[in-house]
């Protein structure tokens, strides 16, 4: 099936079709990330009319508010369909807009990016579509890119708000870059729908973390005053479960947890490397961008080079330039395989518990992680997705942060015209 391709600051574009060609692959925009795959088995329609009669306007109203119902309660599948459904009908910026939620929720990183170009191409002045576009490359180590198409952007709209807010939010997915404090200017990140446990809008962002266990576990950077503290795990795809401490390292600043209800790991397995990573291995490493409010987030992906052996401590030079993040996120081998976790460091440089470490801490916990003794290298966008759902945020409810008088109410917080989540 052919279909004319879009443009997007001088570049194409590349619809969503049942199977992404290998020349739709090359003009696509995130063609630098994504290694060769389907972009979704979901079909676009452009030849419908941008503007529905009435009847069917009001039909796609009603399959998009069954479809924010289906994301609302972690049904990707259910709402894939009923969107599919509604682009039948008008091609409209928040019918795909919807889809891109519910590829991420489905844990399809790669089929979102690649339909995420189409959208931004296609809705050149819906600010919405664009920024949810350079905020997914900017997350998948494509920050270069993603400041680029932005400032084209801005060019086009100088004035929109939510654009200059996003600019604002990609220096902090920067190298050394500080956290956003404000919790309006955070807002405006995109991210998961939240769904299963409900998380309390007092409680905190304490880390980042990895699944173990097939989702029923979590190992997760937490301070020792915390561990008595209220518990939740969210993983990448916005699934939320209360959690009780199992086992405290407080000589690594880490945790793990049992989770009340197992989160999903989508299509992604978890195995470990048979043996430390060496000095000068290429590295990935993920994280969740600190953030002053527990809203549901994607985590960010780092590339790099693993630092040297320190000869007195059981830490490793991480060699990755993250921003100022908490301790817990997972960090990877090019084959995908776990080799430890990132901790901050004093001095600013952050370190790598290898896992000789995270044995010794974790005993028979870490033995049940399979290992994976050989893998070829992935390409980025696989690796994001691999990691998308094994990634997560664990946020906590202290009697000191249980004060709602002291926190932003959500009616006053910023939003774009089309928000990725505020409409379910």
């Amino acid at each position: 099936m052919t279909q004319n391709r879009l443009q997007l600051d001088g570049k194409q574009a590349v619809p969503r079709t049942r199977k992404a060609s290998a020349a739709g692959l090359i003009f696509c925009l995130a063609a630098v990330v994504c290694g060769g795959t389907d972009a979704n088995d979901h079909q676009h329609h452009p030849s419908q009319a941008h503007q529905a009669s009435p009847k069917t306007e009001a039909e796609r109203q009603a399959l998009l508010l069954d479809a924010r119902a289906a994301l609302a309660v972690g049904d990707s599948a259910s709402a894939l369909n009923l969107l599919d459904a509604a682009a039948a009908i008008s091609h409209s910026a928040d019918t795909e807009l919807l889809t891109l939620q519910a590829q991420m929720q489905a844990g399809d990183y790669r089929g979102a990016l690649m339909f995420a170009s189409h959208t931004a191409g296609a809705h050149l002045h819906e600010p919405d579509a664009l920024a949810l576009y350079v905020w997914m490359l900017a997350l998948g180590e494509q920050r270069v890119e993603a400041r680029r198409l932005l400032d084209a952007g801005l060019k086009r709209l100088p004035d929109n708000a939510l654009l200059q807010a996003m600019q604002q939010q990609l220096a902090r997915t920067e190298a050394g870059a500080t956290p956003e404090l404000a919790p309006q200017s955070a807002r405006v990140r995109p991210g998961p729908v939240g769904v299963g446990a409900t998380v309390p809008t007092e409680a905190q962002v304490a880390g980042s973390g990895l699944l173990l266990g097939g989702g029923r576990l979590a190992l997760v950077g937490l301070a020792s005053g915390q561990a008595n503290a209220q518990l939740w795990v969210r993983n990448g795809l916005g699934q939320a479960s209360k959690a009780r401490l199992v086992q405290s390292v407080q000589s690594l600043g880490l945790a793990l947890l049992s989770l009340e209800a197992p989160l999903s790991l989508a299509q992604s397995t978890l195995h470990r490397a048979p043996r430390n990573a060496f000095a000068g291995s290429a590295a990935t490493a993920f994280t969740l961008l600190a953030a002053p409010t527990p809203q549901p987030a994607w985590p960010a992906m780092y590339r790099g080079f693993l630092g040297r052996v320190s000869a007195s401590s059981q830490y490793q030079d991480l060699g990755l330039d993250l921003p100022v993040v908490p301790n817990g996120g997972p960090v990877f081998d090019q084959a995908g395989r776990w080799i430890g976790i990132s901790l901050a460091s004093a001095d600013g440089a952050p370190k790598l518990a290898p896992l000789s470490a995270l044995q010794a801490a974790l005993g028979s916990y870490f033995d049940t992680i399979p290992v994976q003794p050989q893998g070829s290298p992935l390409a980025l966008d696989q690796q994001y997705e691999q990691a998308l759902p094994l990634t997560v945020q664990v946020l906590v409810r202290t009697r000191a942060n249980h004060d709602p008088q002291s926190l932003a109410r959500h009616s006053m917080l910023f939003q774009p015209k089309f928000p990725i989540s505020a409409h379910l």
